[in-house]
């Protein structure tokens, strides 16, 4: 079992040197970028060109070769700050950001801008959520420099629809657009998933995946089971948080807007808790226009952040390599069941769970892994008609 870092470019996706890692860390956060950091030898660098290792131009790609010596990309960060260097020590840093971190500083537009631009739109029609954020995607890769070795689903048909004008360029940031959908109703998880590019394993592209209408989680093709009944089995330790401060009956949902022409929505709860007092919030969006879609997706947000019981979650330490699931086999956002028996915190049974969050430390073999409950209240049912 054996942890490998080594350069890469962003922009064509080609691997170049193994550095000799000292330190470093891997974080995976569901619909948030991956955060990398890396400390290794200072003589790693003797002989690299300075793209490999420069702010967005190089890329830290993270390996995990298992047991049987199969290596798999765990992340592709592009190098998301200066290095940082002890001279003493002859070590340097660098931090990388998963490839949504760039779609933060790309804007969605028609087309490359010329001239007066103001009047040019994006109307995205008949398309399903994947629908929706493919083509934001391919809209903020379509421009000069701003290829990236990024597969994108095909078109995929549906009910929903998007439009972005130009002159609101201020807000027509891609990631922030992308983030609007995976927070309304129904809204999907999205992840920009490593893999190798080629047989040779010189190249590493991102795979966009995105949750579905009917389903909003992301896509797997089955459901890894981690075994904690036994004292040295897949779970080294587990704990249960119960976290009550987002109960909310009443949701108000604010826009774009002054005084009584505010725009504005709110949401109660099906059924209020009956020896429970009400708890109201009042949730922003000064982005969100006093128009017919905006007045939905307001009402989506509102919907979305009704909350009738305190969530679980739970904090899983578990084996980097168990038997057919090592670390790149399965990831952040999927479904999981764990056996438990005999823990205090945890009734005995199975449990599904949804990993929200994992963290690598690089020449370890455990792994920090956050779950919620594989659960959704009232609510947060699916459903295919949301907005």
């Amino acid at each position: 079992m054996t942890w490998r870092v080594y350069l890469g470019r962003s922009m064509t996706g080609e691997l170049g040197a193994e550095l000799d890692v000292s330190a470093g860390s891997v974080a995976h956060t569901l619909n948030s970028h991956d955060e990398v950091s890396v400390t290794f030898s200072r003589a790693s660098l003797d002989g690299v060109s300075r793209e490999w290792w420069s702010y967005r131009s190089g890329c830290l790609v993270v390996t995990y070769a298992d047991s049987v010596g199969v290596e798999r990309i765990v992340s592709a960060a592009p190098i998301s700050d200066a290095p940082q260097e002890d001279r003493q020590a002859g070590t340097v840093t660098l931090a990388g950001r998963g490839p949504s971190w760039l779609l933060e500083d790309r804007v969605v537009l028609p087309a490359e801008p010329h001239g007066d631009i103001r009047r040019g739109v994006v109307a995205l029609r008949g398309l399903s959520f994947r629908g929706l954020v493919s083509e934001v995607v391919r809209l903020a890769l379509a421009k000069a420099n701003g290829g990236l070795p990024v597969v994108l689903p095909g078109p995929v048909r549906g009910r929903r629809e998007r439009t972005y004008e130009a002159w609101n360029v201020s807000n027509n940031g891609a990631w922030k657009r992308i983030v609007e959908m995976t927070e309304v109703i129904g809204g999907p998880d999205v992840q920009f998933r490593p893999r190798w590019a080629n047989d040779e394993r010189t190249r590493f592209e991102w795979v966009l995946l995105v949750g579905t209408d009917a389903q909003q989680t992301l896509p797997q093709d089955r459901t890894v089971v981690w075994d904690a009944t036994a004292a040295r089995g897949d779970v080294a330790a587990m704990a249960v948080t119960t976290n009550a401060d987002d109960v909310t009956h009443r949701v108000y949902a604010t826009g774009a807007g002054e005084g009584a022409g505010v725009a504005l929505q709110h949401r109660t709860a099906r059924e209020l808790p009956r020896w429970m007092p009400l708890v109201e919030r009042v949730i922003s969006d000064a982005d969100v226009e006093d128009t017919a879609s905006g007045r939905a997706l307001l009402a989506s947000k509102a919907a979305a952040a009704v909350r009738l019981d305190a969530m679980d979650q739970i904090d899983l330490t578990v084996n980097a390599d168990p038997v057919g699931a090592p670390i790149g086999t399965w990831w952040c956002g999927e479904l999981v069941r764990v056996v438990a028996d005999g823990w205090l915190s945890v009734p005995d049974g199975d449990h599904d769970l949804r990993v929200i969050a994992t963290r690598y430390e690089l020449g370890s073999d455990l792994v920090q892994v956050q779950c919620q409950p594989d659960m959704l209240g009232e609510e947060l049912s699916w459903s295919a008609d949301g907005i």
